[in-house]
């Protein structure tokens, strides 16, 4: 009875052992925070229209301060070895897509809900079978993206909405970018990974980073005017 006791303590020990061994080789990192900063622009007739008509249309409200990184960049961390990424979420919302630049895996379903009060008819030429198809507010399409691009959606029915898709191998996580140009990421293993910054069709951006358990922040903001 001793001897048995003895290994199943033995036993208990050393799955407990390799249980705390196995959480330490996941640990999640602490928050990566930084900031980018957008060079000041002014809008072309073709961009100022589309703003315009949405303001008109109820969707947004008059803003001062253009261009906004919460729509118009996209922050990832690629790298590591999470299956899927983490915090990539796309919309359209207040009449365009938010963000207009979009990040996927090769192969992966890239997912775009309506937010908006109407219905949009999202579609690629370049995505195969991405055509036009309603998606009435409150649902969401979803669409496998081949390795390639990057890819132009448009919405059949209001022509001023359009985003582009990159396609990135590695993805593993997507920060969440606020209007003033800061991104925050959470909920991603410790260990080495490189940050991107994409804008539109390009990528603006690139630098190793390492997250450890605690919170990493950037001391110097990405400057995207340099």
């Amino acid at each position: 009875m001793m001897d048995f006791a003895k290994r199943a303590a033995w036993g208990g020990a050393t799955c407990a052992v390799v249980a705390l061994l196995a959480m330490s080789a996941t640990a999640l990192a602490g928050p990566l925070e930084g900031r980018v900063e957008m060079p000041e622009e002014s809008a072309s007739e073709d961009e100022a229209a589309p703003y315009y008509w949405r303001v008109w249309n109820g969707f947004i409200e008059l803003q001062s301060d253009r261009p906004d990184p919460s729509r118009e960049l996209a922050v990832v961390l690629t790298g590591g070895e999470l299956e899927e990424p983490v915090g990539c979420s796309y919309a359209v919302r207040g009449g365009d897509f938010l963000p207009r630049t979009m990040v996927v895996k090769p192969g992966a379903a890239l997912r775009i809900e309506n937010r908006d009060g109407c219905s949009h008819e999202l579609q690629s030429e370049g995505i195969p079978d991405f055509a036009p198809l309603a998606t009435a507010p409150g649902n969401a399409r979803a669409i496998n993206v081949p390795a390639g691009g990057p890819y132009t959606i448009t919405d059949r029915l209001y022509g001023h909405v359009e985003g582009t898709v990159h396609v990135v191998e590695g993805l593993a996580a997507c920060g969440q970018v606020g209007a003033d140009g800061s991104f925050r990421f959470e909920g991603v293993p410790a260990g080495s990974y490189t940050l991107k910054v994409f804008r539109g069709a390009e990528e603006v951006h690139s630098a190793d980073v390492e997250l450890t358990e605690t919170t990493t922040t950037l001391e110097e903001p990405i400057d995207l005017g340099g």
